[in-house]
């Protein structure tokens, strides 16, 4: 005995296969693609700026420390910001100006940690009777909130006729403070006293 199909009794669930298949492709439309396991965010910029200045300020509303940079990309991928030609220049109360160049810097942790690269040169304004403090190396980690500076590095400092050199620069400027960690070698020329010749 055959049965004959009744396609009106179909009706109802060829309406429901429909609803659902309708409802699969909403979702998958809906939903931002999914990367592959494979594939890694792109290192490229997703904002630039040119000729810019960042200065930051302490609770009384002095001024801490600014950076001058000719040229900024920022990357979404690591939350680092390129920087060419940066001048970072730190202020303390009653203490002389520290100023930071060089030829680039990458700053990252929102600005906390900036790595200043190529002929990196940090000077030491004049004041009272001494000269201005020059330190040559080839990069720095300057940590601005903190008032420190580091690297591991050949350092050359000169003050006047007097020169210092050594590996590794540790800078306090909380407590106007330089100091490197080895091979030190230099010459201090002391200062003679009016009418008195040095030996």
């Amino acid at each position: 005995m055959i049965r004959r199909l009744n396609v009106a009794n179909l009706l109802p669930l060829l309406a429901l296969i429909g609803i659902a298949a309708l409802t699969f492709w909403l979702k998958e439309s809906a939903s931002p693609p999914q990367a592959r396991e494979d594939e890694r965010p792109r290192h490229s910029p997703d904002a630039s700026a040119e000729n810019f200045v960042v200065s930051r300020f302490d609770a009384n509303g002095s001024l801490r420390y600014r950076l001058v940079a000719d040229y900024m990309e920022h990357y979404p991928d690591d939350d680092s910001s390129h920087v060419r030609m940066p001048r970072l220049t730190a202020y303390r109360p009653k203490s002389p100006e520290i100023t930071l160049n060089g030829k680039s810097a990458i700053i990252t942790e929102q600005g906390k940690r900036v790595l200043v690269q190529e002929d990196v040169v940090l000077t030491r304004v004049a004041f009272a009777d001494n000269p201005a403090l020059i330190a040559r190396t080839p990069e720095l980690v300057v940590l601005p909130d903190e008032g420190r500076a580091f690297n591991q590095h050949p350092v050359r400092i000169t003050q006047g006729e007097n020169w210092i050199s050594g590996v590794g620069l540790q800078v306090d400027n909380n407590q106007s403070t330089f100091m490197l960690k080895s091979n030190v070698r230099g010459e201090y020329l002391r200062k003679a006293k009016p009418g008195v010749q040095n030996p």
